[in-house]
């Protein structure tokens, strides 16, 4: 993802702080950290802590810290920070600081594929926004709420739509007065607005954007901030894409200085991505292996702390057990004692019905409370008036059965199968359909699900290859992987024995007795 140390937790200047010791200190930590050197921080972040008096103080550290976790790759840590954060936020007078406790968490949430949670987290990050008075703190954290919206649109390919959400956002950040801290927000809004045109292939209008937006980080509070190696990386996807290789590899190379230095992973893993594709298109192997071998640990590294906040999570759900299984005890009980009530107010009306009929057989027997009545049959229908039973939800038109189907066949044709990133969500939105239709369909008429059909026709193509061109016979595991879109060797070995019934170096070392 693009650099964004979300809602400017290092350069806002915090309103919150009370003493002169924690200011100071607060500052100075902050100065290290713009200087791209977060280790110094975390060590001196104990020593911060030491000196908060109040709640919001406590805050502000907590999410300063949780950017740097963040910025090295630890996110679980972050994510576990800022949730101890919030437990202080909950009596904080401080609405702004909730909304960015929300709205990091979004952002970390979103980064690992836990979008469920991201959006919930935003919901709740504009709920508090709307309590902000001060109008140059609500202009700016707006602005920051619109950039994540776009994340979101963009995750999804909807690239215009995100392009409008910036655009909005840029109109807010353009009320911050003080000048080179409103260059440093619309330099972060015009590197994601330039992201975008690449995405819809439009470069002259990306790498204007891009240039836009390194003059204004230049006049900004930050000029050297990871940022600049994210605009790098995007003019050089530009250059790239037009096929001006030597400018390409220029901001490529610039790109890498700025991430080595500042150890951003995000920017890391963005820019090795990026020029493996360039040493393919070069056709320069070594480049290629080179990169590709950088890029699939940078993969693995992040598949092991999703793993880890997976775990936390879960972990964090299993510390309320206690009280889940307390409320779940008392509901229990609440209920039998409300149906215990019932049968005995039931039981009582039968047996007094009983002893009228025995004293007078003509009385007419007296009706049961028609809401009992109904609450006797609730208990056993379990199913309510207006039932969607009969209704076949997998029932589509014939003429989107057919949109589907040549959305699928233009998708294999192209071979969007080898992008990491494809799922069954944006490859619906890419055809323009519900993601269930397209389910259905791929089901249907494939044989199998989306994942099974996306891994199949990987290792086909990769099959296809091996057996087509000798030359690929050479070329390592890890790299044929990458090749046919797999993120890590072991997924891919795993993959290929599944379905060929043997590794990959096995297929391989039987192609090469043929020849």
């Amino acid at each position: 993802m693009n650099f964004r140390i979300i809602f400017c937790i290092l350069i806002t200047v915090s309103g919150y702080t009370q003493n002169t010791s924690f200011d100071s200190l607060y500052a100075h930590v902050k100065t290290v950290a713009l200087t791209s050197t977060p280790q110094e921080v975390l060590m001196q972040i104990s020593d911060l802590e030491q000196l908060t008096s109040t709640p919001a103080q406590v805050i502000e550290v907590y999410l300063l810290k949780a950017s740097l976790l963040r910025q090295y790759g630890l996110r679980d840590k972050a994510i576990a920070t800022l949730q101890k954060a919030d437990s202080f936020a909950v009596n904080a007078q401080h609405i702004i600081l909730k909304a960015r406790i929300q709205g990091t968490l979004s952002t970390l949430y979103r980064e690992n594929g836990i979008e469920s949670l991201g959006k919930l987290a935003l919901v709740k990050a504009k709920h508090w926004s709307k309590k902000v008075k001060d109008p140059l703190e609500l202009a700016v954290l707006n602005g920051n709420l619109l950039q994540e919206q776009a994340y979101y649109y963009m995750n999804s390919a909807q690239f215009s739509e995100a392009i409008t959400a910036l655009t909005q956002g840029r109109r807010e950040f353009e009320k911050v007065e003080h000048p080179q801290q409103r260059f440093f927000y619309l330099a972060t809004t015009d590197q994601l607005i330039g992201d975008n045109y690449i995405q819809l292939g439009n470069l002259d209008l990306a790498v204007k954007t891009l240039n836009l937006a390194l003059a204004e980080l230049q006049g900004s509070n930050n000029p050297q901030s990871p940022l600049k190696g994210f605009i790098y990386r995007n003019l050089g996807e530009s250059y790239l894409k037009s096929q001006d290789y030597e400018t390409s590899l220029l901001f490529l190379n610039n790109a890498i200085d700025v991430a080595e230095q500042s150890g951003f992973l995000s920017l890391k893993k963005q820019v090795f991505a990026t020029l493996k594709e360039y040493a393919k298109q070069r056709e320069d192997r070594e480049m290629y292996v080179n990169y590709n071998e950088k890029y699939i640990q940078l993969v693995e590294q992040e598949l092991q702390v999703q793993a880890k906040i997976a775990n936390y999570l879960v972990a964090s759900y299993y510390e309320k057990e206690g009280e889940l299984t307390l409320a779940y005890t008392n509901y229990v009980y609440y209920s039998l004692s409300i149906v215990g009530g019932i049968l005995l107010f039931l039981s009582y009306s039968l047996y007094h019905r009983r002893q009228l009929l025995k004293r007078n057989p003509k009385t007419q027997a007296v009706p049961v409370s028609t809401a009992v009545v109904e609450v006797v049959e609730w208990k056993g229908e379990l199913a309510p008036e207006n039932n969607d039973i009969g209704i076949d939800y997998n029932y589509i038109s014939k003429e989107m059965e057919e949109l589907i189907l040549n959305g699928i066949a233009s998708f294999e044709h192209h071979k969007g199968f080898l992008k990491h990133e494809i799922s069954l969500s944006k490859l619906a939105s890419q055809i323009g359909v519900n993601h269930r239709y397209l389910s259905y369909v791929i089901k249907h008429h494939k044989q199998q699900d989306f994942s099974s059909y996306i891994n199949t026709l990987r290792i086909d193509y990769i099959v296809d290859l091996l057996q087509k061109n000798p030359e690929m016979l050479k070329y390592k595991i890890s790299y044929l992987a990458d090749l046919c879109g797999f993120a890590s060797h072991s997924r891919f070995t795993i993959t290929f024995k599944r379905i060929k019934g043997m590794s990959p170096s096995a297929f391989i070392e039987q192609i090469k007795s043929k020849i």
